[in-house]
């Protein structure tokens, strides 16, 4: 049981921590001009879905670990890792490092849950 709190504790983060992005970072320094994040929207609704999958996963896990739902970690695992991998790819030519480090912390989280979350299930802890 103790490896699936440890993944559903990771997915968590990772979904606090989309969450924090998507406030401070995306609403916050656009207050003025909330128009901005109409006009460019693929980044904060990456953000935002991954805030939800990342809390959903994380709260399932922690609350009914299983089969099911570490097949939903993998599943989301992979989606995770195309989806903010690619930014984090995408950001290695950028000037700027603070969206490389955030973008590089949400993925790492993301799947370090699910590899958690797998391993928990091959060490038999599952039923």
């Amino acid at each position: 049981m103790g490896g699936f709190r440890v993944a559903g504790a990771l997915w968590l983060m990772a979904g606090f921590t989309c969450a924090g992005l998507l406030i401070f970072v995306f609403i916050g320094e656009n207050r003025e001009d909330l128009g901005v994040l109409l006009r460019e929207p693929a980044l904060p609704a990456l953000v935002l879905s991954g805030m939800f999958v990342g809390l959903l996963t994380g709260g399932l896990l922690m609350s009914r670990p299983g089969p099911s739902v570490v097949r939903l970690s993998n599943i989301v695992g992979v989606a995770w890792l195309i989806g903010f991998g690619s930014v984090v790819v995408t950001g290695l030519d950028g000037a700027e490092p603070g969206p490389l480090v955030s973008s590089s912390l949400i993925t790492v989280l993301g799947i370090l849950g699910a590899l958690v979350a797998y391993s928990a299930r091959r060490a038999g802890t599952a039923r």
